[in-house]
């Protein structure tokens, strides 16, 4: 017999390892919740859990269950976009044993929450008080990134989903009773603030005090990301087209993160001054060595983890105005530098190559932004708020007891 609240928690991906930003958050938000909420977990993956990553379900539910698909599962489920109208996102990671799960157990739950738009039609129809942590708007990314994307294919991608996807999510803000944003802007955009909140994404705070550094690293330009991603391989690209002619003899661009696709490891055969690390076991110490670390984002929008652990470790960040305009608070030339032109970008790090200390000032301002308003605590707190208020209203002020029972691990195919 257990008298805490109870949570459904649905994510299109597990949390373990926490590489990626949604993943890293979900990692985050189940240690979060486990602190107060009794919390059953379904989630959809391709990958066989690791023992590691079923540990940590263990250590942090009362009860999860997970569903295996294959590639192949996920795009025959994608094809249903060409007759139902729904966006490739939601139909990708939509299936009916999913859904019959979640019928059978969301009835149990306090507090239904569905992390990113791709969890959203599981729970259309439940009854039960219903979050949506939507993190960044894909439609809006999508809009965003159309103009800069480098890829034929995804150009066609964000053609054929960004007005698709902006319909479904402003029907989302309809079916739930708060959605959470991660961006101020996006916030604003769908005008809804009677069913919409911000709640800020965290950074570890432990980088805040991190000073140890990678000397070998001393004299390298850094970009810090999972390297699979369109928007960041798009990012990689277009500095080595474009910045790195501007860079001064000496200077190397470092490109660290898991799974380079093979685009992103042909730069380093292409470019002399280009090094590409893949998955690094201390990334901080190289990031904190580093001259500087970029975010010369083209495509992509919303809130960038990368750059907010980057300005946590006091390193200076040089990036375009598009992540620049998410971090709402800080300010070009007080926490952080904006060059959009090629050309200026590469003074920009050319400047801060030779004159470090005087960047010394937007270092420590960076990291103090960080401590204020982007830690995993601060988030912690705005989110007790909103389940809190859903629980109450869900059970007129009274937290009925849930049994509960330690399950075993279920997989299912």
């Amino acid at each position: 017999m257990s008298a805490r609240p109870s949570i459904l928690l649905l994510a299109s991906r597990l949390p373990y390892p926490p590489i990626g930003g949604d993943r890293l958050k979900n990692y985050n938000l189940l240690k979060i919740l486990s602190k107060n909420y009794d919390v059953h977990f379904v989630a959809i993956t391709e990958a066989e859990p690791s023992r590691e990553a079923l540990e940590f379900l263990s250590a942090t539910t009362v009860r999860f269950k997970l569903f295996r698909k294959s590639k192949l599962e996920f795009w025959r489920a994608a094809l249903r976009s060409l007759v139902n109208e729904l966006p490739l996102q939601v139909n990708f990671y939509y299936f009916k044993d999913v859904q019959r799960y979640i019928d059978s157990v969301a009835s149990d739950a306090d507090v239904v929450y569905s992390t990113l738009i791709r969890t959203v039609r599981y729970v259309e129809h439940v009854q039960a008080p219903k979050i949506l942590e939507i993190a960044d708007s894909l439609g809006l990314n999508y809009k965003h990134s159309l103009d800069g994307a480098h890829s034929w294919l995804w150009k066609q991608i964000y053609r054929f989903e960004t007005e698709r996807l902006l319909r479904y999510e402003a029907k989302a803000l309809d079916m739930f009773r708060t959605t959470l944003f991660f961006n101020r802007d996006e916030l604003a955009y769908f005008d809804r603030p009677d069913r919409t909140r911000w709640i800020p994404h965290g950074t570890n705070e432990c980088l805040l005090t991190h000073f140890e550094t990678d000397d070998a690293y001393r004299n390298s330009v850094v970009f810090f990301g999972k390297m699979d991603v369109q928007h960041n391989i798009d990012a990689v690209i277009w500095f080595c087209k474009n910045v790195l002619r501007h860079l001064r003899k000496g200077l190397r661009f470092v490109i660290a993160g898991a799974n380079p696709s093979r685009k992103v490891r042909l730069l380093a055969r292409n470019y002399p001054n280009v090094e590409v690390c893949g998955f690094l076991k201390a990334p901080y110490s190289v990031l904190k060595a580093s001259v500087c670390v970029v975010a010369p984002m083209q495509t992509g929008a919303g809130i960038q983890n990368k750059i907010l652990e980057s300005l946590a470790l006091g390193t200076v960040v040089v990036m375009t105005s598009k992540p620049a305009r998410a971090i709402v608070g800080a300010r070009h030339g007080h926490e952080f530098m904006v060059a959009d032109d090629a050309r200026e970008m590469g003074t920009v790090i050319n400047r801060i190559s030779t004159s470090g200390e005087a960047f010394d000032r937007i270092r420590e301002n960076a990291r103090e932004f960080i401590r204020d308003n982007f830690t995993w605590q601060r988030y912690a707190h705005e989110l007790a708020e909103v389940l809190d208020s859903a629980i109450a209203d869900g059970t007129e002020a009274t937290i009925r007891p849930v049994n509960v029972e330690k399950t075993s691990t279920l997989v299912a195919r």
